[in-house]
């Protein structure tokens, strides 16, 4: 059960973010458009750097704690979800605290 941590972790963070858009209701197609640009952009920048550690030898990923796939030089398909899902749990967090604070309604 050790290879299914990271994505068990990932699993987590994506229930909360379901939950807090749920319980805020949160108008998702809002923003997917701006998500998606801004999301491929950290993905590019975020993927190359870990390409770039672990041919470096500087950066490396317990392959006792992940699924047995790697996709691009050695990166697994838990970091990739990783750059997926933690921003977009960080913005409807965001959104979410906008809502809660009245903050939303003062923008212009």
């Amino acid at each position: 059960m050790a290879h299914l941590h990271y994505l068990g972790v990932l699993l987590f963070i994506g229930i909360c973010a379901v939950g807090v858009t749920l319980g805020f209701k949160i108008r998702v197609p809002g923003f997917w458009k701006t998500f998606l640009f801004t999301d491929i952009a950290i993905l590019v920048i975020y993927l190359a750097w870990d390409i770039w550690a672990i041919s470096k030898r500087n950066w490396y990923f317990d392959h006792n704690q992940i699924l047995s796939g790697l996709l691009i030089n050695k990166v697994p398909l838990e970091e990739i979800l990783f750059f997926i899902i933690v921003p977009l749990t960080t913005i409807v967090t965001y959104k979410a605290l906008l809502k809660l604070t009245g903050w939303e309604s003062k923008r212009p």
